[in-house]
Protein backbone atom coordinates (compact mmCIF):
# COMPACT_ATOMS: atom_id res chain seq x y z
CA UNK A 1 0.00 0.00 0.00
CA UNK A 2 1.56 3.27 -1.07
CA UNK A 3 1.54 6.32 1.15
CA UNK A 4 2.34 9.98 0.69
CA UNK A 5 5.55 11.97 0.97
CA UNK A 6 5.29 15.76 1.22
CA UNK A 7 8.14 17.72 -0.39
CA UNK A 8 8.21 21.38 0.64
CA UNK A 9 10.05 23.70 -1.77
CA UNK A 10 10.96 27.37 -1.84
CA UNK A 11 12.53 29.91 -4.20
CA UNK A 12 15.37 31.32 -2.12
CA UNK A 13 17.25 34.04 -4.01
CA UNK A 14 20.68 32.87 -2.77
CA UNK A 15 21.84 29.74 -4.57
CA UNK A 16 18.23 29.33 -5.62
CA UNK A 17 17.90 25.69 -6.45
CA UNK A 18 20.73 23.60 -5.01
CA UNK A 19 18.88 22.70 -1.79
CA UNK A 20 15.61 22.14 -3.66
CA UNK A 21 17.35 19.86 -6.17
CA UNK A 22 18.96 17.86 -3.36
CA UNK A 23 15.62 17.39 -1.57
CA UNK A 24 13.81 16.48 -4.80
CA UNK A 25 16.50 13.92 -5.66
CA UNK A 26 16.16 12.37 -2.19
CA UNK A 27 12.37 12.19 -2.54
CA UNK A 28 12.72 10.65 -6.00
CA UNK A 29 14.87 7.87 -4.54
CA UNK A 30 12.63 7.34 -1.51
CA UNK A 31 9.43 7.19 -3.55
CA UNK A 32 10.90 4.95 -6.24
CA UNK A 33 11.92 2.46 -3.55
CA UNK A 34 8.57 2.56 -1.72
CA UNK A 35 6.04 3.43 -4.44
CA UNK A 36 4.86 6.41 -2.38
CA UNK A 37 2.98 9.31 -3.97
CA UNK A 38 4.73 12.71 -3.73
CA UNK A 39 2.98 16.00 -3.06
CA UNK A 40 5.24 18.97 -3.92
CA UNK A 41 4.18 22.03 -1.93
CA UNK A 42 5.22 25.67 -2.15
CA UNK A 43 3.79 28.16 0.35
CA UNK A 44 3.40 31.79 -0.71
CA UNK A 45 4.02 34.13 2.21
CA UNK A 46 1.88 37.27 2.50
CA UNK A 47 2.20 40.38 4.65
CA UNK A 48 -0.79 42.59 5.38
CA UNK A 49 -0.34 46.26 6.11
CA UNK A 50 -1.76 49.64 5.37
CA UNK A 51 -0.95 49.20 1.67
CA UNK A 52 -2.90 45.96 1.48
CA UNK A 53 -1.85 42.36 1.09
CA UNK A 54 1.62 41.83 -0.40
CA UNK A 55 3.30 38.60 -1.47
CA UNK A 56 6.78 38.64 0.09
CA UNK A 57 8.26 35.21 -0.66
CA UNK A 58 8.97 35.39 -4.40
CA UNK A 59 7.85 36.95 -7.66
CA UNK A 60 4.60 36.02 -9.37
CA UNK A 61 4.75 32.54 -10.82
CA UNK A 62 8.17 31.60 -9.40
CA UNK A 63 6.83 29.17 -6.79
CA UNK A 64 4.45 27.65 -9.31
CA UNK A 65 7.30 27.22 -11.78
CA UNK A 66 9.47 25.37 -9.26
CA UNK A 67 6.57 23.07 -8.31
CA UNK A 68 5.70 22.35 -11.96
CA UNK A 69 9.33 21.56 -12.84
CA UNK A 70 9.81 19.18 -9.92
CA UNK A 71 6.48 17.41 -10.50
CA UNK A 72 7.33 17.00 -14.18
CA UNK A 73 10.79 15.61 -13.39
CA UNK A 74 9.41 13.20 -10.79
CA UNK A 75 6.77 11.93 -13.20
CA UNK A 76 9.41 11.49 -15.92
CA UNK A 77 11.33 9.31 -13.45
CA UNK A 78 8.25 7.14 -12.94
CA UNK A 79 7.17 8.66 -9.63
CA UNK A 80 3.52 9.46 -8.90
CA UNK A 81 3.48 13.19 -8.08
CA UNK A 82 1.27 16.25 -7.86
CA UNK A 83 1.84 19.90 -7.02
CA UNK A 84 0.11 22.23 -4.61
CA UNK A 85 0.39 25.94 -3.87
CA UNK A 86 -0.64 27.27 -0.46
CA UNK A 87 -0.72 30.65 1.22
CA UNK A 88 0.32 31.76 4.70
CA UNK A 89 0.84 34.95 6.68
CA UNK A 90 4.43 36.01 7.31
CA UNK A 91 6.04 33.64 9.80
CA UNK A 92 3.50 30.83 9.37
CA UNK A 93 4.99 28.80 6.53
CA UNK A 94 5.85 25.84 8.80
CA UNK A 95 2.27 25.69 10.07
CA UNK A 96 0.96 25.66 6.50
CA UNK A 97 3.36 22.87 5.51
CA UNK A 98 2.31 20.80 8.51
CA UNK A 99 -1.37 21.38 7.68
CA UNK A 100 -0.72 20.08 4.16
CA UNK A 101 1.09 17.05 5.59
CA UNK A 102 -1.86 16.35 7.88
CA UNK A 103 -4.45 16.75 5.11
CA UNK A 104 -2.52 14.44 2.77
CA UNK A 105 -1.66 12.01 5.58
CA UNK A 106 2.02 12.26 4.62
CA UNK A 107 4.24 9.71 6.30
CA UNK A 108 7.19 12.13 6.12
CA UNK A 109 7.88 15.78 5.31
CA UNK A 110 11.02 16.48 3.28
CA UNK A 111 12.70 19.81 2.59
CA UNK A 112 16.13 21.05 1.62
CA UNK A 113 18.34 23.13 3.85
CA UNK A 114 19.42 26.35 2.16
CA UNK A 115 21.71 27.70 4.87
CA UNK A 116 25.36 27.08 5.58
CA UNK A 117 25.26 28.23 9.20
CA UNK A 118 22.81 28.89 12.01
CA UNK A 119 24.01 32.45 12.65
CA UNK A 120 21.52 34.33 10.41
CA UNK A 121 18.62 32.29 11.75
CA UNK A 122 19.36 32.37 15.49
CA UNK A 123 17.08 35.32 16.23
CA UNK A 124 14.15 34.53 13.93
CA UNK A 125 14.52 30.80 13.31
CA UNK A 126 14.01 28.98 10.06
CA UNK A 127 11.16 27.04 8.49
CA UNK A 128 13.20 23.84 8.90
CA UNK A 129 13.79 24.52 12.60
CA UNK A 130 10.12 25.29 13.19
CA UNK A 131 9.06 22.13 11.35
CA UNK A 132 11.36 20.02 13.53
CA UNK A 133 9.93 21.50 16.71
CA UNK A 134 6.26 21.56 15.70
CA UNK A 135 5.86 18.33 13.71
CA UNK A 136 4.06 15.26 14.99
CA UNK A 137 5.44 13.24 12.07
CA UNK A 138 8.97 12.62 10.76
CA UNK A 139 10.76 15.51 9.06
CA UNK A 140 13.78 14.93 6.81
CA UNK A 141 16.01 17.93 6.14
CA UNK A 142 18.28 17.29 3.18
CA UNK A 143 21.54 19.26 3.12
CA UNK A 144 22.21 21.13 -0.07
CA UNK A 145 24.60 19.26 -2.29
CA UNK A 146 28.17 20.49 -2.44
CA UNK A 147 28.05 20.24 -6.23
CA UNK A 148 25.03 20.32 -8.53
CA UNK A 149 23.63 17.00 -9.74
CA UNK A 150 25.09 15.67 -13.02
CA UNK A 151 23.76 17.45 -16.12
CA UNK A 152 22.21 14.26 -17.49
CA UNK A 153 19.67 14.00 -14.68
CA UNK A 154 16.35 15.84 -15.14
CA UNK A 155 16.37 17.48 -11.70
CA UNK A 156 19.63 19.24 -12.60
CA UNK A 157 17.67 21.37 -15.07
CA UNK A 158 16.14 23.14 -12.09
CA UNK A 159 19.58 24.25 -10.92
CA UNK A 160 20.59 25.55 -14.34
CA UNK A 161 17.30 27.42 -14.77
CA UNK A 162 17.41 28.90 -11.27
CA UNK A 163 20.93 30.36 -11.35
CA UNK A 164 21.25 33.72 -13.07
Amino acid sequence: MSKNILLAVDTTPRDPARHVVAAAAMVRELSRDTGDHVIVVHVHEFAVGRFGRLQVDCGDGEGEGVVETIVSDLRAAGVSAEGEIREAHVGHIATSILSAAEEHEARIVVLGSSSRTDLPRMLLGSVASRLLHMAARPVLIVPRSATPAPAGQPLAATTAAGEH
